[in-house]
């Protein structure tokens, strides 16, 4: 019999049961995968569902710093390299975070003009190649 309730995720997410499966075997919960083809994609189906051109993807790590996320620099086994970009400077920086630094990433809407510099780079570049 079929279940009475169904709960649809989007893309590249997993039900909560299958996620700590995973993270009991041992893995921290973002890694290379995760970089390499969750994020990509829930950006893409986040950006679906709301209107936005270039969305803001916040990436918190475990020391308490925030990270405006532009766009996927590298990936290796062990660690993320990131460009990102704070709201208090107009310049780029280039970070490299272990997977297991970080506890927590966010994809937001771009609200207004200030922000937008702040955004994932990946969804206006598509965009623009059209």
């Amino acid at each position: 019999m079929p279940p009475q309730t169904a709960l649809f995720l989007p893309p590249g997410v997993v039900a909560p049961s299958v996620a700590a499966q995973a993270t009991a075997a041992g893995g921290p919960p973002f890694d290379r995968e995760f970089f390499e083809q969750t994020l990509p994609r829930s950006i893409a189906a986040f950006c679906s569902q709301v209107v936005c051109t270039r969305p803001i993807v916040e990436l918190y790590t475990v020391d308490g710093a925030r990270h405006f996320v532009k766009a996927i620099a590298g990936v290796s086994e062990r660690w993320v390299a990131l460009h990102t970009q704070r709201e208090d400077h107009d310049h780029d920086i280039q970070v490299f975070l272990p997977f297991g630094a970080i506890y927590r990433v966010e994809i937001h809407p771009d609200e207004d003009d200030v922000q937008r510099r702040l955004g994932f780079l990946a969804i206006m570049d598509a965009e623009e190649g059209e």
